[in-house]
């Protein structure tokens, strides 16, 4: 694996350690605990991390760069910059369409136990895309964000650790919420 995709690798997999534990120490009560009407649980959150991964990398995989082979430049790196400041703040964030829409689609487990194989399972064939990415590619194209655009691997993976992190926040919450079964 290239050194600056292994980096930001290691750091997708420290934030996931944070909802491993998650998974491991809260009963299905806890994780399936909405603080409101139409709220996400813990284990919601969990699944919409998941299932943003799996659209991203699904989209990676499939990408030809026969078909459109450009790097992304200035404009794409100050788009991820200002993405990962937005989502290091506490602000809530509507969902993009296309989650909600395919979530359904992929058959993701309720429960605890088997989503976490789920999860190990999907970072395990991200690994490996990951792994095999051409070196030469780096710098390209390769996935659309629904809010900024074109980027890059290695920008698709500090989206992805700024979405572990921003979604902590909201797990925090969950748990510390007045009604939180104990």
């Amino acid at each position: 694996m290239n050194s600056k995709i292994q980096k930001h690798w290691a750091r997708m997999e420290e934030a996931k350690a944070y909802y491993e534990a998650l998974l491991q120490v809260f009963n299905d009560q806890q994780l399936n605990f909405h603080p409101e009407e139409g709220s996400w649980s813990m284990l919601d959150v969990m699944q919409h991390l998941y299932t943003s991964e799996n659209i991203s990398l699904q989209f990676m995989q499939n990408f030809d760069f026969n078909r459109k082979d450009e790097k992304v430049g200035l404009k794409s790196e100050i788009k991820t910059i200002l993405l990962v400041n937005r989502l290091n703040s506490k602000k809530k964030f509507k969902a993009p369409k296309v989650l909600s829409e395919k979530k359904d689609s992929l058959s993701i487990s309720h429960d605890a136990h088997e989503f976490s194989h789920q999860w190990e399972n999907l970072r395990n064939e991200m690994f490996t895309f990951l792994n095999e990415f051409p070196e030469e590619k780096i710098g390209h194209f390769v996935f659309i964000h629904p809010a900024v655009g074109k980027l890059n691997v290695l920008q698709t993976l500090q989206f992805f650790v700024a979405h572990m992190k921003h979604h902590q926040y909201q797990i925090e919450s969950i748990n510390h919420h007045k009604d939180f079964p104990k």
